[in-house]
């Protein structure tokens, strides 16, 4: 009876201490899983927590919208993008603020930084040109 509750314990406490949670890049080491690349530039860098606990790294954000575009991802995958202004701090992706222009120099050509707020985008459009846009817009869902 003794060797139950402690087997019982030990098991419980597994499960407590299985946290699902995005961590953070690690720059130079993780690979794209979109595009196999080294992970390199931190105001870049795009992620993904899957349902089962997984963490993807992507080596930018538009790895990260060709993943989600051409995989079976579950809609309880959480999407994450680096904040332009604040290199290697991710923030929800559904909720960011996108700019796509020529101006702007992602890793993977796609022209693609993320932010934060819609103030920050329009700050950094009225630099580099370009156009806001939302999550939906950029995997092909309506506005």
């Amino acid at each position: 009876m003794k060797y139950i509750k402690s087997f019982s314990i030990v098991i419980l406490m597994l499960c407590v201490s299985c946290k699902h949670e995005m961590r953070p890049i690690e720059y130079g080491k993780d690979n794209c899983e979109q595009c196999r690349m080294t992970v390199m530039d931190p105001q870049f860098g795009a992620g993904m927590l899957t349902a089962k606990g997984k963490v993807l790294a992507f080596d930018a954000g538009e790895c990260l919208v060709r993943y989600v575009k051409t995989k079976n991802v579950d809609s309880k995958d959480q999407v994450f993008v680096s904040d332009y202004l604040k290199p290697g701090t991710l923030i929800d992706a559904t909720s960011a603020f996108y700019l796509h222009g020529e101006n702007i120099q992602s890793p993977m050509g796609g022209n693609l930084a993320s932010f934060s707020d819609l103030a920050s985008a329009k700050a950094a459009q009225d630099v580099l040109g370009g156009e806001i846009l939302k999550w939906k817009e950029l995997i092909g869902e309506q506005k």
